[in-house]
């Protein structure tokens, strides 16, 4: 209550005219001094964020920091980002952290602002949480200012305590960023490969998907959303991997139900549900060596460069909207969660294709990353290409501990892009898109 009220008089006092301008600007500079304390993990842990308005008279998040907007600098220039309303860079964990105030409202190595943004994540348990207030502070001034959208992450585990907290801290997100900001509401990243993860029990696999508690899980997030003010139609997914195209149409097994999965979310969200999938040509297991070479690899950087049809991203997305279709029995959503090209070689990164230096070189970023920029989202005259497709990611950052190097920026402290017009040491001509 004693919010709405605040929230009131700031909105009357401050948008008077004329004479009482000097007024005005007095007392929202008062205005914008006064906090209001609010629930901070939803928990009962850590320090509470600070709510108060701005010069400007917009509600805002955080210490009173302001965003400053920010751009990496580099001399190499990499032309026109085609349909640049349909593309979104992810925000790797380490910018979000650490260098929310360093968040790119440009695609670097461009002059073109960005549209949309990827979140995993409202805020790791691990992360410090004294960090968090300005983090989204930084996210909702950039967001607001630039007129950005935010696919907002929402983590499901093993641990429903810590799902919940998760969920809290999503809810108080979104209600700071308002639903215009909000492309979509993630639940749960790359669940099919839960049962391949160390640490994780059969029982918990079982309960995951026999058990019903994904599904579940869902449910609730959804119902939760309905009773938020103005969320009631915001977009659900659950961004899966390749593997999941494994199946017929896909993959359903004790271990990974996914077909079910996606019956039971069709059924019960209709067209408000919408299918996302990671593809990333940079681990694809049928990249190979040249013939009769032993680090050499041309034939698979030129299909997997490449963004037209018979190149494997396009190739995997055409797979992608025929299987939905078969199983819907009509055309869907359909939304590329994540892809990029790491350099240097990411730790990950495991076959042929780590005795081939050109494979992670700085010339194979640029090119996979300029071709990124330059598709038009078309695959074919008889498949649409996805509705939307993002970028991973800002920052080089870790992957459950372990070091990769996909971001355009190498770290919180650099002020250059990653790509540079030497950054490379040979030149390699483009591929036509």
């Amino acid at each position: 209550m004693a919010l709405k009220r605040c929230e009131a008089f700031a909105r009357n006092f401050c948008q008077c005219s004329g004479l009482c301008a000097c007024l005005t600007a007095l007392a929202c500079a008062v205005a914008a001094s006064v906090f209001i304390y609010i629930a901070g993990d939803g928990a009962g842990n850590g320090p509470k964020p600070i709510v108060s308005w701005n010069l400007r008279g917009r509600l805002r998040v955080g210490t009173g920091n302001q965003a400053v907007a920010y751009k990496c600098k580099s001399d190499l220039y990499l032309g026109r980002v085609l349909k640049p309303e349909k593309k979104g860079l992810a925000i790797d964990d380490t910018t979000f952290q650490k260098c929310a105030d360093g968040i790119p409202r440009v695609w670097p190595n461009t002059q073109a602002e960005l549209t949309s943004l990827r979140l995993f994540k409202a805020w790791d348990k691990a992360w410090p949480d004294g960090g968090r207030v300005d983090a989204w502070s930084q996210l909702e001034v950039v967001v607001r200012e630039a007129g950005m959208k935010v696919l907002v992450g929402a983590q499901i585990t093993c641990d429903e305590q810590d799902d919940d907290r998760d969920w809290r801290l999503v809810l108080q997100l979104l209600q700071i960023l308002g639903r215009q900001h909000v492309m979509g509401i993630a639940i749960g990243n790359e669940m099919e490969l839960l049962q391949f993860k160390a640490n994780i029990s059969q029982d918990c696999i079982q309960r995951m998907w026999h058990g019903g508690y994904f599904l579940r899980k869902l449910s609730e997030r959804a119902a939760d959303l309905d009773a938020l003010d103005g969320f009631g139609d915001v977009p659900l997914t659950s961004v899966f991997g390749g593997y999941i195209l494994s199946g017929s149409p896909f993959v359903d097994t004790p271990g990974a139900m996914v077909q079910t999965f996606f019956k039971e979310a069709i059924k019960k969200f209709g067209t408000r549900w919408v299918f996302t999938i990671n593809v990333y040509p940079y681990f694809a297991p049928n990249n190979a060596l040249d013939p009769g070479t032993t680090d050499q690899c041309s034939a698979s950087l030129e299909t997997d460069w490449c963004f037209k049809k018979g190149c494997n991203l396009p190739d995997t997305v055409a797979l992608m909207r025929k299987k939905t279709t078969m199983l819907v029995g009509r055309d869907s959503t359909l939304w590329v969660g994540e892809t990029g090209w790491s350099s240097p070689q990411a730790s990950t990164l495991t076959g042929a294709m780590t005795g081939c230096p050109d494979f992670s070189s700085q010339n194979s970023l640029k090119n996979y990353y300029k071709n990124f920029l330059r598709w038009t989202l078309d695959i074919s005259d008889d498949v649409d290409g996805p509705d939307h497709v993002f970028y991973f990611t800002a920052r080089d950052s870790g992957n459950f501990g372990v070091g990769e190097h996909f971001g355009l920026i190498a770290d919180c402290d650099a002020t250059a892009c990653k790509l540079q017009s030497k950054s490379s040491q040979t030149e390699t001509e483009l591929l036509t898109v």
